[in-house]
């Protein structure tokens, strides 16, 4: 039982399991969403089956004819009480405004700085990390740090959190998705001795090294003076849950996938802000047509007028995969490690060449087809070859990651993975294939991205979204030692034509010629 729920196990619903993320509320209705619909919870796959949480007084007579949906959440009410908390008290009047507004400059105090950067000589942090730690703990207000793929966001995260308790600050963690709460927390409990809290309902399938309290009224903590972390979301602290709690300090992750109106709420609640993220991967999902989303982000805004550090080392990629997104997206600026810069792809019961050999790391791999618009049987069958021969060569399926750009290219290719050679597999369902959003944050040895369309008119007409770079950025970066780029001549040629014109088309262009 979860706070006033319980957990229903499926073994025959009408719902993609991969559609859906770990703690993600959903829709679940006899095939009327828009109608009569339960609310609920989805906790993935488990050994029970398809488990989702409802409330505990929901009627599931049978488990048949049911269908899970997207949910829609209508957050209009808490962004408008922060709007209103921003223009009625001093500190949103103070500070956070014109912190929004460009009208506070980085300000850092150097002396502060370089005690702390000698303070975090033996902290396992690299040169990067404690420049960005160390501006972080000397700046007056806020500052902003910048996390490419695989050079240890969360890790340098957990680092400040750690100094910050040291000082005796009342510390809030925050992201807009719980996961990455979680991801945090679990960084920084065994680093710190203070009272460490998840403010939520307990997530049963994502809660070990986490203890959750249902309001922050449960953690003993309205009149603790410090120190003391608690994570919630944005959204906790203008509800019930977490109304009443004030930090000294915010250190909000995922930012530029948040939202400013988002973002609002954790600045009104502490006195100092620490955002973390990369505005070269995925942006905030926003519902009305924008020609680049990721302005729309908290991370942009600030990154204007604020102070920012970039993480300049990946302990993910290889030198070879480093490279594209270095110089596209960079500066030149991002390394791979040593340990990991000399990686080579290398399967381990058979001696490949050719598109599974060590070299080249990143591969195009033409198909000829064309006339597809977000469905290629063609694509679908190589991208199952190359699955099946990686399978064969000794790589578990957990180390492969397909990215596709639409749903339906998706279900064709698990339905081709549901084929006998496959699905005597115990553990073929580890695999993933999905689109990018899914992907972000997580990371495979393998990767194949998978492009679908050949259609020209269909091209020209869904072309910016398919060759968004922040998109490509994050396909690409998911994997340690070989990307495999899968796509019809047809749609090389259409970006060929197009790239003299069109800047998108000129970085997709870019991705497919270095590689080989």
């Amino acid at each position: 039982m979860i706070c006033g729920q319980r957990l229903v196990h499926f073994h025959s619903l009408l719902a993609d399991a991969a559609l859906f993320q770990d703690g993600e509320t959903v829709r679940l209705s006899q095939n009327d969403p828009d109608g009569s619909h339960i609310p609920a919870t989805f906790f993935g796959l488990t050994p029970k089956g398809l488990t989702i949480s409802v409330p505990a007084q929901a009627d599931i007579a049978r488990q048949d004819a049911w269908t899970l949906d997207e949910d829609v959440i209508d957050l209009t009410d808490f962004y408008l009480k922060a709007l209103a908390e921003l223009a009625a008290t001093a500190h949103g009047r103070d500070a956070v405004l014109p912190a929004l507004l460009g009208e506070t400059g980085w300000e850092i105090d150097f002396e502060a700085h370089a005690e702390s950067c000698d303070s975090l000589d033996d902290s396992g942090l690299d040169d990067s990390q404690i420049d960005a730690v160390a501006n972080c703990l000397a700046a007056d207000r806020f500052h902003l740090v910048q996390g490419p793929p695989g050079t240890g966001k969360t890790f340098a995260l957990a680092r400040l959190v750690q100094k910050l308790v040291d000082q005796g600050q009342r510390v809030l963690v925050t992201a807009f998705t719980h996961r990455a709460i979680h991801h945090a927390l679990r960084k920084i409990a065994p680093m710190v001795d203070c009272p460490v809290f998840k403010v939520s309902d307990p997530f049963p399938f994502d809660a070990e090294g986490i203890e959750f309290k249902e309001r922050f009224a449960d953690t003993g903590l309205l009149d603790h003076p410090g120190p003391y972390v608690v994570g919630c979301t944005p959204f906790a602290l203008f509800s019930s849950r977490a109304g009443e709690a004030r930090f000294d300090v915010a250190v909000i992750d995922e930012t530029s996938q948040m939202r400013i109106e988002a973002a609002v709420m954790p600045m009104l609640r502490a006195q100092r802000w620490f955002f973390f993220g990369d505005r070269q991967q995925l942006p905030p999902v926003v519902m009305r047509p924008v020609d680049d989303a990721a302005e729309d982000s908290v991370f942009a805004r600030l990154s204007r007028s604020g102070g920012h550090t970039m993480l300049a080392t990946t302990y993910r990629m290889n030198d070879p995969l480093t490279r594209w997104p270095s110089e596209m997206f960079y500066q030149r600026r991002l390394t791979a490690h040593r340990t990991n810069a000399g990686h080579r792809f290398a399967l381990k019961s058979t001696r490949p060449t050719g598109l599974l050999g060590p070299e080249p790391s990143m591969v195009s791999v033409p198909v000829d087809h064309e006339g597809n618009r977000v469905v290629s049987d063609e694509e679908a069958n190589e991208t199952a070859a190359l699955v099946e021969a990686m399978l064969d060569g000794g790589l578990a399926p957990r180390e492969i990651g397909v990215v596709v750009p639409f749903r339906a290219q998706a279900a064709r290719i698990r339905g081709l993975l549901r084929f006998h050679r496959f699905a005597e597999r115990p553990d073929i369902g580890d695999l993933t294939v999905d689109t990018v959003e899914r992907f972000q944050g997580q990371e495979r040895e393998a990767m194949i991205v998978s492009f679908v369309a050949s259609d020209d008119g269909f091209l020209d007409r869904v072309g910016r979204f398919l060759t968004y770079p922040q998109r490509l950025n994050v396909a690409v970066t998911r994997a340690r030692t070989k990307v495999l780029l899968v796509h019809s001549p047809r749609f090389r040629a259409w970006l060929e034509r197009n790239a003299p014109h069109d800047e998108r088309a000129a970085v997709a262009l870019s991705l497919l010629e270095s590689a080989r």
